[in-house]
């Protein structure tokens, strides 16, 4: 049942490292656009984005997480009580 297993990882194999060669000589993507368009299924990025459509800028203000603690778990801010 599996005596032409060996043949088959073999294969993927290939195909696994030539998948990762012709993406990292940047050939992979305009050979998959060629071939979808030969056979009718490819389609145009979108230009209509300048910019990310949902970005959120990143929180820049020092968020203060200690007020989850109880009272008991509270710590000064203050540089003395660094050991």
């Amino acid at each position: 049942m599996f005596e032409h297993a060996g043949a088959w990882f073999y294969i993927h194999c290939v195909l696994a490292l030539l998948v990762i060669v012709t993406d990292a000589n940047g050939t992979l993507e305009p050979a998959l656009n060629k071939f979808e368009a030969s056979i009718g299924l490819y389609t145009p990025p979108d230009s209509s984005y300048d910019e990310a459509p949902y970005y959120i800028p990143p929180i820049e203000e020092e968020v203060d997480s200690t007020f989850i603690l109880p009272d008991r778990l509270k710590r000064e801010n203050n540089e003395s009580n660094i050991k």
